[in-house]
């Protein structure tokens, strides 16, 4: 835990690196020393049918933290400021960028490690 997914608009592929985007959120999430490291998972959806404003030309990311329940308003502030401070330099050129933490209901979820 946590879980980030990224969802982006297709098209964005041509513009910036999809692999250095993982990594930087991976690495904001490190940084945030809220989680073990070994425990985060960071995987990226590409988006091909999507529909942002009134724009056919606008690019979307959405970044959904989903983390176990326990963690303080301030914590989660500080999650996004580091989540989002480390991906700012790909994502300079997105039209629409949002970041949404959610804490996951520790009785709707199963783990099962090997």
């Amino acid at each position: 835990m946590p879980h980030c997914t990224i969802e982006y608009s297709a098209p964005l592929t041509d513009v910036l690196s999809i692999e250095a985007l993982v990594a930087a959120c991976h690495r904001g999430l490190t940084e945030s020393e809220l989680f073990e490291p070994q425990a985060i998972k960071t995987r990226a959806h590409r988006c091909e049918f999507f529909k942002v404003g009134e724009s056919n030309e606008a690019s979307f990311i959405h970044l959904n933290i989903a983390i176990m329940p326990g963690r303080s308003d301030e914590q989660k502030s500080l999650l996004l400021e580091r989540v989002y401070n480390a991906i700012s330099l790909i994502t300079a050129t997105v039209t629409s960028v949002t970041i949404e933490v959610i804490d996951i209901k520790q009785q709707h979820y199963f783990k099962a490690l090997n």
